[in-house]
């Protein structure tokens, strides 16, 4: 656990500077409740902050739990109140971004600009599963990145990094860190419902994955190695061409984007997107990159709510107006 954290805490040094805190996402369970403990007992500074979602029963609980454990380690702490409403990503993803955009909110506000998260090599596992079976292609494949930019509103928080200190440490080995520091920590009960993706693929899919094929969670983790290795690099060849094809004013400058080869183009157009808050599936990345690439003024469709205006050889991304406004 120490080995894997002074190697994260190497590797930070060499992206940003030491922050003034760090800001643990702590819930309660097992897994945020030893990273918190194990940075502090490095005597790193930290600041916890708890997002009470207000959805179990002893969602209030939970919250006391984690302010008297951070006041018994002398950790500051902040509890953040939200309230989930129902959406197309379902419950848990729901729950996800509003959590997010809470804790981005306030680190904004109070002036954070590292975030840790406890994911864990477990964690990386599942997620690179459950991207397999979306179907969400290979860079989704890469997994989570150790440090990273945020994900929920990037284009908001350019500024904001997310880390994850233990994405190279085992379940097991947390459990094992927690029994051996008597650490109390919370027992989320819906962790086992297996409703819900996630679940059936952790109590489910990879215990039978294993059986039939013991080396499967250390190939898919090497398969997660490879891709994002090959992504970091890309992402970090867009950024630099970034300057010559998009305009300060957020334009998209087509002479010059059709200039490059197409996979060039595709990248840069889904950064291009992202720096503005929308993502966009590959297939549709695809078609509207043959549609820039016609010299022809007028309207693209990217996505639900979203298009592309063509003038001038300049492309504006714009949200799309409601049907029931557009004939008015």
């Amino acid at each position: 656990m120490k080995q894997s954290l002074e190697a994260f805490l190497s590797d930070f040094k060499r992206h940003a500077p030491a922050p003034a805190n760090f800001v643990v996402a702590y819930s309660g369970g097992v897994d945020s409740t030893v990273l918190l403990h194990a940075m502090h007992t490095m005597g790193l500074p930290l600041h916890a902050v708890h997002v009470n979602h207000q959805i179990q029963a002893q969602a209030n609980a939970w919250e006391t739990h984690c302010k008297n454990q951070c006041e018994q380690w002398g950790v500051p702490f902040t509890a953040l109140r939200v309230d989930v409403e129902p959406g197309d990503l379902g419950l848990e993803g729901q729950a996800r971004v509003v959590r997010y955009r809470a804790i981005f909110n306030w680190m904004k506000a109070n002036q954070h600009h590292v975030l840790l998260c406890a994911h864990h090599r477990d964690d990386q596992l599942e997620t690179v599963l459950l991207q397999l079976l979306r179907g969400s292609g290979l860079r989704g494949v890469g997994g989570m990145r150790a440090i990273g930019q945020v994900g929920v509103d990037r284009h908001l928080h350019p500024e904001l990094l997310l880390c994850r200190p233990l994405l190279n440490c085992s379940k097991a080995s947390l459990l094992e860190y927690a029994q051996v520091n008597r650490l109390p920590h919370i027992e989320d009960p819906s962790n086992d419902d297996t409703t819900l993706r996630r679940n059936w693929v952790r109590h489910e899919l990879l215990p039978s994955l294993e059986e039939h094929f013991p080396q499967s969670p250390k190939a898919l983790l090497q398969l997660a190695e490879f891709f994002q290795a090959h992504y970091s690099e890309e992402d970090s060849n867009t950024e630099a061409n970034a300057p010559e094809v998009i305009r300060s004013t957020g334009a998209l400058h087509l002479l010059a984007w059709r200039e490059l080869d197409e996979t060039t183009q595709l990248n840069t157009l889904r950064h291009w997107l992202l720096g503005q808050g929308v993502r966009c599936g590959k297939l549709k990345l695809i078609e509207l990159a043959r549609q820039l690439r016609i010299n022809k003024g007028g309207i693209r469709e990217v996505k639900k709510g979203w298009q592309v205006k063509v003038s001038r050889q300049q492309a504006h991304l714009l949200r799309a107006e409601p049907e029931d406004k557009a004939f008015e």
